[in-house]
């Protein structure tokens, strides 16, 4: 079977290159390039084939673009700061194979500044990132969710997901994303409250630093799960300022 790697990128050109070479094994890759981000005229291999439009609206949309545009039965998402390993690209290779399975789930690993984030929410996640095209369609605008039928494995090496910075990387998450997951809760009847303001913020830390034992991450388990209670504190101020617009 076949496979088209679909990639959402708002990098410049050279600095996707480390993604692209890692995904060399696919058959066709498609990139969704943002148009807020300046791309110079691509200069890949003719199974390279780039669409430009805005990512910061609906990564739903974007995504479901990708999969109407994807050439090949089986196709696989990956972010243009993730690595697949060999080892990745030979048991993806092996799985599209079968008849078994509709789709994948592949956990990932974040590596912050070269040192491993083991612990955490973010240490044991995992996501539907490799499926065949007809079986389903992402929804939600934030946070997406492809939604298959039919049954699905998971495949045991995890995709690398590499940050070289873990403040800016947030700040940047916070701006694009906050306006978006504050009205997906809405959507959700998860409304602006005191209660969740005060409460919710406070409990993502708990959560990240105590329960998911981000505590033996070290300081980066510390620092990451002060992070995470800021985002879920600017979601909430997000919902706030909707109220009062």
């Amino acid at each position: 079977m076949s496979l088209t790697v679909a990639i959402l990128n708002h990098l410049p050109a050279k600095l996707l290159q480390p993604t692209l070479k890692s995904v060399s094994f696919a058959d066709e890759i498609i990139i969704i390039h943002d148009l807020n981000s300046k791309y110079p005229p691509p200069n890949f291999k003719r199974k390279i084939r780039v669409f430009l439009r805005a990512l910061n609206q609906d990564f739903s949309a974007q995504r479901n673009f990708a999969l109407k545009k994807a050439k090949n039965p089986w196709v696989l998402f990956v972010d243009s700061d993730e690595i697949v390993s060999k080892k990745l690209a030979r048991e993806i290779k092996l799985a599209i194979q079968t008849s078994d399975y509709q789709g994948y789930l592949l956990s990932r690993q974040d590596v912050v500044l070269g040192k491993a984030l083991k612990h955490g929410e973010t240490g044991s996640i995992k996501l539907l990132r490799l499926a065949k095209k007809e079986t389903g369609k992402f929804s939600r605008s934030v946070h997406e969710t492809w939604l298959i039928r039919g049954r699905v494995g998971e495949l045991k090496t995890p995709l690398i997901h590499l940050k070289k910075d873990l403040t800016s990387s947030f700040v940047k998450k916070i701006i694009r994303y906050g306006l978006l997951d504050s009205q997906e809760l809405v959507n959700e009847n998860k409304p602006f409250s005191l209660f969740r303001l005060l409460v919710f913020p406070m409990a993502k830390f708990v959560h990240n630093y105590i329960v998911r034992l981000g505590i033996l991450d070290g300081s980066l388990g510390l620092f990451h799960a002060y992070l995470m209670s800021v985002q879920s504190l600017s979601v909430r101020v997000f919902q706030w300022q909707d109220n009062h617009s």
